[in-house]
């Protein structure tokens, strides 16, 4: 049996530099199946401020930005998309209507986040078709429902969620983004018994568990690939001795639950950022590649199947 080679990276969050990177992994890494393993979007919009005199003025990461011509706004612009923020040029008067009235600024949100969102697909279908890729896009569960029907008129991209999906060489690939609960109520966030029954669900159409990957969102709970600063009431970090964070285990107890009771050959997971890392559970290889999609590096991992086994893997990063 010959040897079937993925690659997986998650956590993106609106990158367009990560998102460029991962268009191109299989020609780099000769991946003919490439994963993102969820949260697609970004969390920020960042208003630029048409002022008198063609000036614009913006504030990005703590800093006030004074653009003096076009070129020095395509290139901030440029930054802002690169870090997974969304750019927005704007006047004083939209500002203030940004700023007051909050289903006006989630309307125009909702926009920038679906506009690249088909950027991307459209990036990728382009890339891809005609070629020997299959190339899957998982909505994590900060992505919004809309953004699912978007990959739903692509035709080289697949989205799996919730699905069984065939693969090369009679592996098998069960993917979900939703979560457990977090304390940012997330669009998809479920209770874990709701997100139990889901996933056991989506079982049902496994063939054989011994020759299928899970990419699910969420990592297994009380592992290294869960670990995340505790937060307060007021969602800050928890500063232990020295002044760092004080980490806990945040993950699915219902995720750890399906790899110990299944045994898939690979579990493949994001979520937890800061929890890079790969581990044996059970007799199933689990992965977290981690995610530095601020700083427009992708975090990725190089599995190579063979034999029904995992003959090796590689965490990378470029």
């Amino acid at each position: 049996m010959g040897e079937l080679r993925i690659f997986f990276t998650t956590d993106l969050h609106g990158s367009d530099k990560c998102f460029r990177k991962f268009l191109s992994t299989p020609q780099f890494y000769k991946a003919p199946v490439i994963i993102i393993g969820g949260d697609i979007t970004g969390k920020m919009m960042v208003p630029i401020v048409e002022k008198s005199g063609g000036i614009y003025v913006s504030r990005f990461q703590g800093q006030e930005r004074i653009l003096k011509s076009e070129s020095e706004v395509s290139e901030f612009e440029r930054i802002v998309c690169d870090s997974g923020g969304y750019p927005y040029r704007t006047s004083e008067e939209e500002l203030h209507k940004l700023a007051s009235d909050e289903s006006y600024k989630e309307q125009i949100f909702r926009k920038l986040i679906l506009q690249r969102a088909e950027e991307w697909v459209t990036l990728a279908e382009e890339r891809f078709k005609g070629k020997d890729v299959e190339c899957f896009i998982l909505p994590g569960n900060d992505d919004i429902f809309d953004v699912d029907l978007v990959f739903s008129k692509a035709s080289v991209v697949e989205n799996p969620e919730g699905k069984v999906v065939d693969l090369p060489m009679g592996y098998q690939l069960l993917s979900s983004g939703f979560s457990n609960q977090t304390p940012w109520c997330c669009p998809r966030d479920l209770p874990e018994e709701e997100l139990q029954a889901k996933l056991e669900q989506i079982s049902s159409n496994v063939k054989d568990f011994k020759r299928c990957i899970l990419s699910l969102h969420c990592p297994p709970y009380n592992t290294p690939l869960d670990e995340a600063p505790k937060l307060d009431k007021d969602l800050k970090p928890v500063l232990g001795l020295g002044g760092t964070p004080i980490m806990v285990h945040v993950g699915s107890t219902s995720v750890r639950s399906l790899i110990e009771k299944k045994g898939p050959l690979l579990s493949l997971h994001g979520h937890i950022h800061e929890s890079r890392g790969a581990i044996r559970l059970g007799k199933t290889v689990s992965i977290n590649p981690g995610s530095e999609y601020s700083e427009g590096v992708l975090k990725g991992a190089l599995i190579n199947l063979k034999d029904d086994a995992v003959k090796g893997y590689l965490l990378t990063s470029g």
